[in-house]
């Protein structure tokens, strides 16, 4: 397994868990409306740093551990922002 397939795989497993914290989420609480935007901000993120490993696989260029250093970090935060803030 390469390391872009790693990356992908988490990534793919943490939009299943992000997707499943929003359909768990109350539909009329103010909280909930502010975890629900930030978990879309999750899976939108970790749906555009899957989106951006596989053009790059495609193409047969090298992803830039930068930019996925930035969305990793990206990610981190608005899961902290998630699950620490109410």
């Amino acid at each position: 397994m390469t390391p872009n397939e790693k990356i992908v795989a988490l990534l793919l497993l943490l939009q299943a868990v992000s997707a499943f914290f929003l359909w768990t989420l109350d539909a009329l609480g103010a909280v909930s409306e502010g975890k629900f935007a930030v978990f879309l901000a999750v899976d939108l993120l970790a749906f555009t740093l899957t989106a951006y490993v596989y053009t790059h696989e495609k193409w047969g260029e090298a992803t830039s551990r930068v930019w996925i250093l930035a969305g990793s970090l990206g990610l981190m935060i608005l899961l902290f922002v998630g699950l620490y803030f109410p």
